[in-house]
């Protein structure tokens, strides 16, 4: 009777522990409970977990050029969350985004403070009571924006007012400015807790126009800030002075 040499009986345990390891890399990890401390991947390692079709749901690690990501995708595909950086501006950021992708809401990459996305309405209310024909029967008709008399003008007066919490790091406003009746020259300020964010010019007749974008970056995360807008005026005559929209983008 033949009897095997302990050496051949070690042998097969060292192959079969070998073949064992080889499977256990194939099928991988099907499950794993973490009672104490932690998982670290290095060396820029990744997460990715796919669903039943093979589609990526949930990735975390670097990206082609080398930078760590996370995307965060939907049944299917489709972007849901994802944090990238901008060639512009040099910064990352984060982005979540509605089902054809479009991003409804961001933080701001170029400024590196408060929101892109989405802008935010800045009420303002008018300060002033518009004049009419009754007002002034001279003037012969009425406005379809709100205006005034220069002569009831002292100085520089505020015409509109508002609070608002600031959440990004711009503001832009539009609205019908200049000249109403003949020519008086206007100047309108944008002003955050009175300090002058904005200025511009009315025209000699009035007109409709966006100005900004004025920089607030330095108000970014205040709550119950004043806005106030003002305008000044020179020569005899009516102004136009008709908020339509103010944004905080």
């Amino acid at each position: 009777m033949q009897v095997n040499q302990p050496s051949n009986i070690i042998d097969r345990v060292i192959a079969l522990e070998r073949e064992l390891a080889a499977v256990r890399k194939k099928v991988g990890l099907s499950s794993a409970v973490i009672a104490r401390g932690g998982l670290t991947l290095v060396d820029d390692s990744y997460i990715k977990v796919t669903d039943s079709d093979g589609v990526e749901i949930l990735y975390i690690g670097p990206d082609a050029e080398g930078k760590q990501r996370f995307v965060l995708r939907r049944e299917g595909g489709a972007t849901l969350m994802y944090t990238a950086g901008s060639a512009q501006f040099g910064r990352d950021f984060w982005a979540m985004t509605d089902s054809t992708g479009r991003i409804i809401v961001s933080d701001n990459a170029e400024v590196g403070v408060g929101l892109a996305r989405p802008w935010i309405p800045l009420p303002l209310y008018a300060k002033f009571q518009s004049h009419s024909y009754e007002d002034d029967p001279a003037l012969g008709f009425r406005f379809s924006y709100m205006s005034i008399d220069t002569n009831r003008l002292a100085g520089e007066t505020v015409m509109w007012e508002g609070r608002a919490s600031i959440s990004h790091p711009w503001v832009t406003v539009e609205g019908v400015w200049g000249a109403a009746v003949a020519t008086p020259s206007t100047t309108y300020r944008l002003n955050f807790n009175d300090t002058t964010v904005g200025t511009w010019n009315g025209g000699t007749g009035p007109a409709t126009s966006r100005v900004g974008r004025f920089d607030v970056s330095q108000f970014t995360g205040q709550d119950w800030i004043k806005v106030t807008l003002t305008v000044s005026a020179s020569g005899a005559g009516a102004i136009a002075c008709q908020v339509l929209g103010c944004y905080l983008m």
